[in-house]
């Protein structure tokens, strides 16, 4: 890298990966460390604590902070949504990539009877293919 002047630009600092090749660390502290950088860098909003604990998690699957202005919950949702997870409820997603991200440990720790059968996804169903296209809408 150049300057104006046509002169080397100096790095102090080697790249992260660089540092994580010599110094791994492990999912867990990887993860910490995302957190809070979103903690550090989302604006202030109006979200309670246990909603943004639910917003925070979406960012940090999507990188998309406008999650923060565009997530709405119903009264009592952060509330009902931990009483299923205790009670073992099935989980739906439209994405089988959002089910295979899923924890099990996680999951488990709510409510020990979870397994990978507790995990529903439909959307490559030939039925909801067929409905989708009958509707003119996305799967």
């Amino acid at each position: 890298m150049q300057t104006k002047l046509n002169q080397p630009t100096i790095r102090t600092q080697r790249p992260l990966i660089h540092r994580l090749f010599a110094e791994p660390i492990d999912g867990s502290d990887i993860e910490e460390r995302s957190l809070s950088i979103i903690d550090q860098e989302a604006p202030p909003h109006h979200l309670s604590s246990e909603e943004w604990a639910v917003v925070r998690r979406m960012i940090h699957t999507t990188a998309d902070f406008s999650m923060i202005d565009l997530v709405r919950f119903s009264p009592d949702a952060t509330n009902a949504g931990q009483c299923a997870l205790k009670f073992g409820a099935p989980v739906f997603t439209d994405s089988n990539m959002i089910r295979a991200g899923l924890s099990l440990a996680r999951l488990q720790r709510n409510n020990p009877k979870y397994d990978v059968s507790s995990l529903h996804c439909h959307v490559a169903d030939s039925d909801v293919a067929e409905l989708a296209k009958e509707h003119h809408l996305p799967r």
